[in-house]
């Protein structure tokens, strides 16, 4: 996602939140809280919660975890949690899910910077559980970028021909589309 500055933590709240709300469910908990400077849990003042007085505007250099969820009472709980940096966006950048600019061609330059995430926790998400019709391409397009960065990044740290590294391509393999 990218976001304008100055922009607090609830506002992002509301989009991770998108996907279950219009099926009517929802989880009880921040989608992410700050974490670094003194190695507390839920270190603020930021946080990407559904608490709409904390306005603290999420600004580049932060970290926050990214933790949402969906549980089921009795059932079953689910949650992938992970850190992320908020870094400034390189002016014409694009996220993966901004689309084509021909479609809504820019009005204008505006003043205002903006920002994204970069991942800091680098491990492939298990694909075996993920329910393929449900994805939208542009989520497969993400996960798929993700695990590029994954393999790039954590592979030339591993010894070639283990099996460690194997485990690491085949999970950041491209996702086949049904």
């Amino acid at each position: 996602m990218i976001w304008p500055e100055e922009t607090p933590g609830f506002v992002l709240d509301v989009m991770a939140r998108k996907a279950l709300w219009e099926v009517q469910k929802d989880y009880g908990h921040g989608t992410g809280h700050g974490v670094g400077a003194a190695l507390n849990v839920h270190e603020g003042p930021h946080s990407i919660s559904p608490r709409w007085n904390n306005k603290e505007p999420l600004k580049a250099a932060m970290i926050v975890s990214n933790e949402p969820g969906y549980y089921e009472d009795g059932r079953f709980g689910i949650r992938i949690e992970n850190l992320l940096e908020i870094e400034m966006v390189d002016e014409g950048e694009k996220s993966v899910f901004n689309g084509d600019d021909s479609i809504n061609p820019p009005v204008g330059k505006t003043s205002k910077q903006f920002l994204k995430f970069r991942p800091l926790t680098l491990i492939p998400i298990q694909k075996s559980l993920i329910r393929l019709e449900i994805m939208t391409k542009e989520e497969l397009d993400w996960l798929d970028s993700y695990h590029n960065v994954v393999w790039e990044k954590i592979s030339k740290l591993m010894e070639d021909d283990t099996p460690g590294k194997e485990w690491l391509r085949k999970s950041c393999e491209k996702i086949e589309r049904i």
